[in-house]
């Protein structure tokens, strides 16, 4: 499967991935508090791939 190009300009894609993490992160904290601790995995498993995909488009934060 070919990956699809995204016109977006890199650093604003990447800005948007930073604010899509810190969302992430509230998620996760408030599923644990939930008691949903396999939900928070998940999502965790989705912030780290944002983190690695912002860190490719802008360098290391």
């Amino acid at each position: 499967m070919s990956k699809i190009e995204n016109p977006m300009p890199p650093r604003i894609r990447g800005e948007l991935l930073h604010r899509a993490i810190g969302l992430g992160e509230e998620l996760m904290r408030l599923s644990d508090d939930l008691g949903h601790t396999v939900a928070s995995l998940h999502i965790c498993q989705g912030v780290e791939m944002m983190r690695e995909e912002a860190e490719r488009l802008l360098g290391p934060a």
